[in-house]
């Protein structure tokens, strides 16, 4: 008599474990689909101009005149350069549109050289100095051109999703602080000044 009765408890359970796993299925479904509804209306209030699917150079001008940059003068190639008065000193930020690769290229340029350097030892600092500085930074790298001895500080965007406002002024501002920040200490190597 208990072995039916064991029996037809666990045909009970595996139909309820069934029932159960059916109900929950749907519960997840349903609550998927809500949120799925959830973002698309997030996506259609957001302001057209806070996050943008398709990246051009007209947009590229709006959200650094919204970052609160100077205009920039547009060269007959698409480069974008916009001055910059540090605190420390004075460059340009330069802003390149890939839309083939789909990469947005800042740099910061007319920033230091390596013919500043006042010694070849003095060069040796210096070189170590961006060595470092690139081992530290999380957005944006020093590099050396060999060939004009110009040392400039860029960041690459991925434009695969698009581009926020929010994430470029953060960008933008972020490699012209880095640049303003750092040039006293750059400077200092050139001359031969250990840190």
């Amino acid at each position: 008599m208990r072995l039916p009765l064991l029996a037809l408890m666990l045909g009970l359970s595996a139909c309820s474990s069934t029932k159960l796993l059916r109900l929950e299925n749907e519960l997840l479904k349903r609550q998927n689909a809500e949120l799925r509804t959830e973002l698309e209306q997030s996506r259609a209030q957001a302001a057209p101009a806070d996050f943008a699917t398709t990246v051009d150079l007209e947009l590229v001008e709006e959200y650094l005149s919204r970052a609160g940059l100077p205009e920039p003068e547009r060269s007959p190639t698409g480069l974008l350069t916009v001055p910059v008065e540090g605190h420390h000193t004075n460059f340009q930020v330069t802003v390149q549109l890939f839309e083939r690769e789909k990469v947005l290229f800042m740099n910061v340029a007319n920033y230091l050289r390596l013919e500043d350097a006042a010694s070849s030892q003095a060069m040796v600092l210096l070189l170590t100095q961006l060595a470092a500085l690139n081992y530290d930074l999380l957005l944006g790298k020093f590099q050396l051109n060999p060939r004009t001895g110009d040392i400039s500080l860029s960041v690459e965007l991925n434009l695969d999703d698009g581009l926020g406002f929010q994430t470029f002024s953060t960008v933008i501002h972020h490699l012209i602080r880095t640049a303003d920040d750092k040039h006293p200490d750059l400077l200092r190597a050139a001359q031969g000044q250990a840190l």
